[in-house]
């Protein structure tokens, strides 16, 4: 078989977002293409993925994204053979979808266990932004671990199958040091270099104490930025991503520690993306006044206010208000925590007389629990009550 040295570099001494049990197989698979002798697991030769299409448009314009596979930052023609799905591709994917005036939404359809580090941060950011634009859902469609779950948080909505994994959000690096093997087999390399540390990571020398040293610093960096891209995806706190310490989670144990929504199977989730998509929207001209509408409420700040609050509802309950022309009466029902549902009840109920429209929001809301503190004393309350002063002249 062709040795493929390449590979081996972007495998090696390098930070990655990948479950350790993928990484293992790689590079069980990987060995004997650049002559080591490593004994192969089983998993390691199932098969993989023989061609991918790209990402398909169901008729009433929902995009679906597949994420699968081992993530790279470019697969070099490769991805058809060994199941690589491109960050590259990926963006060009997300960016179509998101700047395409016919397609409404967007599925990520997630099974991965991971990959490289280099481009995941940009697509991450790309994915974020583009939830600005239209609606993006994920599904963890089997598993979405470490790199594929950062991708997978960037969503509005996080859906878990009953056996789906998720997180396992950490960084991984891995070197190889085949000094050992290399004298069992009548081998002695003399490496000559200028510059203290240009050998750093030979895999035919031990590591030395610098090499570890500078590996570990690139590890924690890479690990910061991965805790910090993930906690503003989902609307968390660093802390609580920390906590989790690259920790596995599977079907609903994902909710309560906040990296999934809802349980839910890609059928479930398409379809409430297309709910999301088909609703109406609410005129905001009421009597002559203008209400303050969606744009003017800065969705993501209540979004990450709400979460830290751990009331669920309290978000969907500001934008309920907002769209009906009455956000006035948010602070109120926030007060007394009432249920999304009762909210609906309520605003159809105020608003009989001039307009019998069905309110319903453009916002999913999101998965908590209840407040622990006075909901009067929130920053969510605080912050609708300086938007409903605003909101209507």
């Amino acid at each position: 078989m062709t040795p493929l040295p390449h590979l081996a570099t972007r495998i090696f001494d390098t930070p990655l977002l990948i479950a350790p049990q993928k990484l293992e197989v790689i590079l069980a698979v990987l060995a004997p293409r650049i002559g080591l002798d490593i004994v192969t697991p089983a998993a390691a030769v199932a098969p993989q993925p023989a061609s991918r299409k790209a990402f398909e448009v169901t008729p009433d314009g929902i995009a679906i994204i597949p994420i699968e596979g081992t993530l790279v930052h470019k697969a070099y023609g490769l991805d058809a053979a060994s199941g690589m799905r491109s960050y590259v591709d990926l963006q060009n994917e997300i960016e179509d979808a998101a700047t395409d005036p016919a397609i409404k939404g967007v599925l990520l359809d997630v099974d991965s266990l991971g990959g490289e580090v280099a481009g995941i941060f940009e697509l991450a950011d790309v994915i974020y932004e583009a939830r600005q634009t239209k609606p993006i859902f994920a599904v963890a469609n089997a598993n979405a671990f470490s790199g594929a779950y950062l991708l997978a948080s960037g969503a509005q909505r996080v859906y878990a199958g009953q056996s789906s994994g998720l997180g396992s959000i950490g960084v991984i690096v891995t070197h190889l040091d085949v000094s050992a093997n290399d004298e069992q087999r009548g081998f002695k390399y003399t490496i000559l270099h200028a510059g203290a540390r240009k050998a750093d990571f030979n895999p035919h020398v031990p590591l030395s104490d610098e090499a570890r040293a500078s590996i570990e610093a690139e590890l924690n960096r890479t690990h910061g930025m991965l805790v910090k891209a993930v906690a503003r995806n989902r609307g968390m706190s660093e802390s609580a991503i920390r906590e989790t310490d690259a920790a596995r989670y599977f079907g609903d144990e994902a909710i309560p520690v906040g990296l999934a929504d809802h349980m839910g199977t890609k059928a479930s989730a398409l379809y409430d993306l297309r709910q999301a998509t088909a609703r109406p929207t609410i005129s905001t001209q009421r009597g002559g006044k203008k209400a303050m509408n969606e744009e003017a409420i800065d969705i993501e700040a209540i979004r990450a206010e709400a979460r830290s609050q751990g009331y669920a509802e309290a978000r969907e309950i500001v934008e309920l208000c907002a769209l009906a022309g009455m956000p006035g009466k948010a602070p109120g029902l926030l007060a007394k925590q009432t249920s999304a549902s009762d909210t609906r009840q309520h605003l159809m109920e105020a608003r009989a007389t001039e307009d019998a429209t069905e309110i319903r929001s453009h916002v999913m809301p999101d998965t908590g629990t209840t407040a622990k503190t006075n909901p009067a004393d929130s920053p969510v309350m605080k912050a609708v009550e300086r938007l409903a002063r605003k909101g209507v002249n």
